[in-house]
């Protein structure tokens, strides 16, 4: 009687069996050792992305807190030396006028002589400023007038920057112009100043 092949034999089938059974079990576990090394990867990176985020979020909170801090810190500073910017302001008003007796704001209007009112605009912007004024005359008196004024304009240490005047031609001589009894007229030209700084007083100067 011939032997058998071990192919055909039954311990054959079971070897075949189980290493198919292998064969399988061992890619179930291949394939989910993937998954997990995938969301492994996943979990990895939405932690990473979740630090950075913390700590750009850490950063923004601590630069708004120092600029709140400065912010804070310039107004107390601004009010603190408010009164004293105020205070040397008066000082240097008082100054001026002690100095120079007879000087009024730009911004006022006036009652003297034949003089009524004088008004003060500006144009222009930034620097480039143009300065003018309207003067209005009334001859209230019973005898002719001759209007002659000059209007002096100085800055705000009281150093004169410009002059303008009014009744008088170019060489200085005067001129032919008669304000008649109860007349009124007006007067209005432009301010030649002298140098950079504005002018914030004026004094007049009437002949009578």
């Amino acid at each position: 009687m011939g032997r058998s092949s071990l192919g055909s034999t039954p311990e054959a089938g079971l070897l075949e069996q189980n290493s198919r059974h292998y064969t399988r079990k061992r890619r179930h576990y291949s394939s989910k050792r993937r998954i997990i090394l995938i969301l492994s990867l996943a979990l990895v990176i939405e932690t990473v992305l979740l630090v950075v985020a913390y700590v750009r979020m850490s950063l923004a909170e601590s630069e708004n807190r120092v600029l709140v801090i400065s912010e804070r810190k310039q107004s107390e500073e601004l009010q603190q030396l408010r009164p004293q910017v105020e205070k040397l302001r008066k000082e240097v008003t008082a100054l001026t006028e002690s100095r120079l007796p007879g000087l009024r704001r730009l911004e006022l209007a006036l009652n003297q002589a034949y003089i009524k009112n004088i008004v003060f605009s500006v144009a222009g912007k930034g620097d480039d400023l143009e300065y003018e004024y309207k003067m209005t005359a009334r001859n209230a008196s019973l005898n002719l007038v001759h209007p002659q004024v000059d209007i002096l304009f100085f800055d705000r240490l009281g150093i004169q920057v410009g002059i303008s005047r009014i009744g008088v031609n170019k060489e200085g001589a005067p001129t032919l112009d008669i304000l008649e009894r109860g007349e009124s007229r007006s007067y209005s030209q432009n301010i030649a100043l002298h140098g950079e700084n504005r002018p914030e007083y004026f004094r007049l100067r009437i002949y009578k």
